[in-house]
Parts: C-alpha cells; structure tokens; sequence
C-alpha cells in the first residue's frame, strides 16, 4: 500500500512559527505545520490565555490545505513528570476506542495510569486512546476540559518513541509521562490488513476549531 502520509513527510514533522504577540495575558501563535521539504498542509493560529487561577485556555483556528492527504490524527502531546502517571477521565472506555471502534467501550468515568494504558503489540504502536472524552484529570496536578468531545491518551512513550520502535524491547524506559489531547484521530481501519479506511471514519476537514483548557487542581494530601 503507498504510505500517503510518508510521501507527505508527515514522519518528519516541520513546525514553523511566523509571529507571536502578547497582549496581558494572552499570546497569540501564527504558524503552520509541514513535512519536511513540503509545503505547509496545516496553517494556524492559536491563542493561549492564562488566568490568574492558573487556567491555561488554548483556541486553536486552522486551515488543512485542500490537495492534502487526509489526516491520521491532529492534536497536542504534552510532556510531563514521570510521576503524573494516574488519570481520570469521562469518555469511552476502559478499553482504548476510535471514532470506528468504540461501541465495545462504553462511556462513562473511569480510572487509570499510564502503565496500564500500553498495550504489548509486537510492532509499537500509539496505543490507549479514548474517543468522546469530556474531561480528563490527570491526578494531582490539572484537568483537561472541552465544550466539544476531544480524543486523548495517557502514556508512557511519545508518538515519536513508538514510531521509531520496530520491536517492544527498544522501546527502553522513558523519562516522562506523554498527554495526547486531540482534536480527532481517524479509524484505526487501514488497508495494511484489510480494505481501506472508509471516508467517514477519516480526519478530512479542512477548517479547524479547537478549544480546551487545563485547569489546576489541589493536590491530595
């Protein structure tokens, strides 16, 4: 199967900033995202505001190029303590779910770690995702909350780790724990073992609006 995605860079993920400017406590980022060597397929912008509770507001506002590929997924991985390994969450689960294959995984609220999140597949794979999540407490230090359903993942390796890994014993041990907060990922479907992703399960839109925000909770004692 050709890789589209590979013939795009998506691999090898090129993120170019144009402009940042600060008004009181907001900033706001012009950039876009592109493969290396390619032109841009994702143009944006985003706010960030900050309130003197320690609420952290992000609005992204963005335009997918019309001849791109469609997306496998579009999002913020944050980087955190290793330590911040419990969560809590409202969404589907407690097994991991996609927009075409979460029926097995009903919704509600449910408790997890990062650890118990993998899944020993014989070639790495991003693994733990929840689809239709309202909220998610990572335990001791903030809470992720959307108007809109987002998809998001709690882990012990990055994207990046686990798409470098052929096999499970390179994967090594990571130093930090890795929050995935997307605005959608597309069908796990792929026609690697199978027919191809039908177009209602793919990340096809070309005009994007994103808000969340991470909130500061007290920590337990």
């Amino acid at each position: 199967m050709e890789n589209i995605w590979q013939g795009e860079n998506l691999d090898r993920l090129f993120s170019k900033v144009y402009d940042v400017s600060q008004e009181n406590s907001e900033i706001l980022v012009n950039g876009s995202l592109a493969g290396v060597s390619r032109r841009p397929f994702f143009r944006y912008t985003l706010k960030i505001a900050v309130s003197q509770d320690g609420r952290i507001a992000f609005d992204l506002c963005g335009q997918v190029a019309d001849n791109a590929a469609w997306l496998p997924r579009l999002g913020f991985e944050f980087i955190l303590p290793k330590a911040l390994q419990s969560f809590q969450y409202y969404g589907h689960g407690p097994a991991e779910s996609y927009c075409d294959s979460y029926h097995h995984a009903p919704c509600g609220l449910y408790e997890s770690t990062a650890a118990k999140e993998y899944v020993p597949y014989v070639r790495p794979q991003e693994h733990g995702n929840h689809y239709g999540v309202r909220e998610l407490t990572i335990k001791n230090a903030f809470t992720v909350r959307s108007s809109q359903a987002f998809e998001a993942a709690v882990s012990r390796y990055s994207a990046g780790q686990i798409y470098r890994a052929a096999h499970t014993d390179e994967l090594g041990e990571s130093a930090h724990t890795y929050l995935r907060v997307d605005y959608k990922d597309s069908g796990l479907g792929s026609q690697s073992c199978g027919p191809e992703l039908p177009e209602e399960y793919r990340l096809k839109e070309k005009a994007i609006h994103f808000t969340f925000s991470l909130e500061p909770v007290s920590q337990e004692a």
